[in-house]
């Protein structure tokens, strides 16, 4: 099998200039609510009590969804290592590693059939949670959050077009529970939800190139402050493979057997790691003498046999230098 050099080299040649291919935003999506009730023993939820203050908030990128083709319904893929549970005495992700066959979705409905509305959920039609880092007596615990307003709420599936503050105006039913299999041990007050774009936001840039997983995807977060890159989410990615990734200051597209690859030319183009699922943190040097708000591009690169050419490409996301 070619080493991860070898595959950068042939990256690197394949220099064919094409049009960039723009994809999504990141957004931000914050629930905050108040404990009611708490009835399970084992920390950390244990350890929640009643009139606690509630915060779940997660990324997606705009442009990462799924229709439903039954319901007037879409889901956009949450962020996996973004997703926060956190009350004042405990805070939880998602259950890790993630389920393989099942998505953490955040759902808008518009019209359905005469209401709009926003769940949490590994489904883009129904309202069943999301399983979080913790197991209950039945299986996971699940974060179960759905609020529901009327028919004029929204005026189209766009998150980019639901950016905006949501409370009790309208409100006409909500459940937020942490459920342990058919039981509803943990329950919130809701209070609102925020939808908005991600301050320092990275744009998802490029074209995934498919492999075991499907097309890897790549989710950054944060400022570039501190020489690192915070808060870089990877998901599909072929699991415990060699992974490298692509860093540079300008985009020139190359075009790679289906896919795009983006950072071209490389000032530091060999970063390894393992892939897999989760979030990075990612050292790596500024040129000296980059100008506030330069362009910084990132792209991974995985080593996957059944990807074309062994390799599957990331899209790329593009923030901005300090």
């Amino acid at each position: 099998m070619r080493t991860l050099t070898t595959i950068f080299t042939t990256l690197a040649v394949a220099c064919l200039i094409a049009a960039p291919c723009w994809a999504g935003q990141t957004v931000r999506v914050t629930f905050t609510g108040k404990v009611e009730y708490n009835q399970i023993n084992p920390a950390p939820l244990g350890n929640v009590g009643a009139e606690e203050n509630v915060t779940l908030t997660f990324l997606l990128d705009s442009d990462d969804f799924v229709d439903s083709p039954s319901f007037p319904t879409r889901g956009y893929a949450i962020a996996i290592g973004s997703f926060s549970l956190a009350f004042d005495s405990a805070t939880l992700g998602l259950q890790k590693p993630f389920p393989p066959a099942q998505t953490p979705y955040f759902v808008l409905r518009d019209n359905d059939p005469a209401v709009d509305g926003f769940l949490v959920s590994t489904s883009n039609e129904n309202p069943i949670g999301v399983p979080i880092a913790q197991p209950g007596i039945f299986g996971q615990f699940i974060n179960n959050t759905y609020v529901t307003y009327g028919g004029g709420e929204l005026s189209s599936l766009d998150i980019l077009g639901a950016l905006g503050s949501y409370d009790f105006s309208g409100l006409t039913v909500y459940n937020w529970t942490v459920d342990d299999g058919p039981f509803n041990p943990l329950g919130v007050e809701f209070q609102s939800l925020v939808i908005e774009l991600e301050d320092d936001a990275w744009t998802d840039m490029g074209s995934a190139l498919a492999g075991v997983s499907g097309d890897p995807s790549l989710v950054g977060s944060g400022d570039l402050s501190g020489g690192s890159v915070n808060s870089v989410e990877l998901s599909n990615a072929a699991p415990n493979a060699a992974a490298g990734l692509f860093i540079a200051l300008a985009s020139t597209p190359v075009p790679f057997k289906g896919g795009t690859l983006m950072p071209f030319p490389f000032f530091d183009p060999l970063i390894t790691a393992t892939s897999g699922t989760g979030g990075f943190d990612l050292p790596f040097v500024m040129p000296a003498g980059v100008p506030v708000g330069t362009e910084l591009w990132v792209q991974w690169a995985i080593q996957d046999s059944a990807a074309i050419a062994g390799i599957s490409l990331s899209n790329a996301v593009m923030g901005l230098a300090p």
